[in-house]
């Protein structure tokens, strides 16, 4: 007989669904087993992919259980109570606990055994960061893709870097300590990088046969490695920063306005979800809407650009990816070519829109600016005659964008037009009286179709009032003539 703390359990029910363990397949049946000795008790779930691990310690009369995981559904909850496991001698597993001060008791029977791999002998340490980011690199990766094993994170081993891509977009994130010099192929599991192992702990990584394992504490998650497959020779793709012809500098200001705002923003194409980056004497995003002409345009005015003016078309969940992994520079290498965001260890790429969905300029566009600037910074534009014009051009380039761009590892860095910076003040657009006579227009609209439902709510009541005063009276008469 064994007690665990019934907090515990709940936690590892959770990781169980994100790693894929509930979901029954050819040959495996979930379930889990609680192998107890001296040295505490181990809970384990494993399937020919991905096995999950839980370590209590304690001293326990030796003795192994095998649950169900409907178990772990019947005994869900948060707090301390301690769960008891015994076994009948039935192959029936009996679980006692108390759900809000009432005793309950279930037998379950025990599923087939299932074989959990061997764990590594050898580990090596990393630093918590290790674990976000494996988190970051997840949502990178394709499991659809057929060609390259783009469903798998690429773990470097001689590089001590993680590589994930999925054909439009590219994460490197490098500075990790692997115990193997090859390079492996891991599936991206949901479990890799869950918020409930972030435990600001050091990983430990480790190898044994076939399988990787990553140690928190008392957790051990392991994943098969992916024999067959190739992955595509990212380094290929990667411009170096300093080849950027522009460099957008976003303030955090603004980076994080734009973060908070660009799901909210409308779209007129739900599945590449386009947005067009105006750099031409202002920061500029425009979106649009389906049914609007009227773009809606965002000035971010307290960011920069350095280098030349450019136009170009993107997907914004690839901005807002590299917001989210905080980013706030932006190098560019042309209309056509990916935009990149590096740091001293990460890289992320992302592959740019067609021409033709981008939205061009527009005299009256619906503005929405962040709130409480207090200064704007002059974007240093290169021009073709730096000693005559104005570092503004007055005319914005029609914007030029592209898809599946590839980028040249030999393109020259640009050089910024070493303009004096220029102060300019900030002025709102008014608003039109054709869209107050739109606004007046839609609101009267408005309070006649409620003034109309009102009317037929009315008439209905006046309906109901007749049938009843007939109803009444046709009684009376039926009362007079029984009389």
């Amino acid at each position: 007989m064994i007690s665990i703390p019934r907090s515990i359990l709940s936690t590892f029910r959770s990781l169980v669904r994100k790693a894929g363990l509930h979901k029954r397949s050819a040959g495996y049946t979930p379930g889990v087993t609680l192998v107890a000795d001296g040295e505490g008790c181990r809970i384990r779930c494993a399937s020919p992919q991905v096995a999950i691990q839980y370590h209590h310690p304690g001293s326990f009369v030796a003795g192994i259980y095998r649950l169900p995981l409907e178990a772990l559904d019947a005994i869900e909850g948060k707090d301390r109570d301690t769960i008891t496991i015994e076994g009948d001698g039935k192959h029936r597993t009996l679980v006692s606990w108390t759900d809000r001060g009432v005793p309950r008791q279930t037998a379950f029977d025990a599923p087939k055994p299932t074989t959990f791999p061997d764990a590594p002998t050898d580990f090596t340490s990393n630093e918590p960061a290790l674990w976000s980011a494996l988190r970051d690199a997840v949502p990178v990766t394709d499991r659809e893709s057929t060609r390259y094993a783009l469903g798998c994170l690429h773990l470097r081993g001689g590089l001590g870097r993680i590589d994930a891509a999925d054909g439009r977009h590219v994460l490197t994130q490098a500075g990790f300590r692997f115990p193997w010099s090859d390079d492996v192929l891991l599936p991206a599991n949901g479990i890799l990088g869950c918020r409930a192992l972030d435990l600001n702990q050091s990983i430990e990584v480790g190898r044994a046969s076939d399988w990787i394992g990553f140690r928190i504490g008392p957790w051990l998650v392991m994943l098969a490695m992916q024999k067959e497959g190739r992955y595509p020779k990212i380094d290929d793709v990667i411009p170096k920063p300093e080849a950027a012809k522009s460099r957008l500098e976003l303030s955090a200001e603004d980076a994080r306005f734009l973060g908070d705002v660009l799901p909210r923003l409308p779209c007129d194409d739900p599945h590449y979800e386009p947005i067009t980056l105006d750099l031409n004497g202002q920061v500029l995003l425009r979106t649009r809407e389906a049914e609007r002409a009227r773009p809606t345009q965002v000035e971010l005015a307290g960011s920069r650009l350095d280098g030349e003016a450019i136009t170009f078309n993107s997907n914004r969940k690839y901005l807002a990816h590299a917001l989210r992994l905080g980013f706030r520079t932006l190098h560019c290498y042309g209309s056509k070519s990916p935009v990149l965001c590096a740091d001293d260890r990460r890289r992320f790429l992302w592959c740019l829109l067609d021409a033709e969905s981008a939205i061009p300029r527009h005299d009256d566009p619906i503005c929405i600016t962040p709130p409480a600037e207090t200064c704007r910074p002059v974007n240093r534009i290169k021009s073709a005659m730096a000693d005559q014009q104005s570092p503004f051009p007055s005319e914005a380039p029609a914007p030029v964008t592209t898809t599946n761009p590839q980028v040249a590892a030999s393109a020259t860095a640009a050089t910024p037009h070493d303009a004096k910076p220029v102060k300019r003040v900030r002025t709102r657009p008014m608003v039109s009286t054709i869209e107050q006579a739109i606004a007046l227009r839609d609101a009267l609209r408005g309070v006649a179709q409620q003034a109309g439902e009102l009317a037929k709510s009315l008439k209905q009541q006046k309906r109901q009032a007749r049938i009843v005063a007939s109803t009444l009276a046709s009684l009376k008469e039926l009362q007079k003539v029984a009389g």
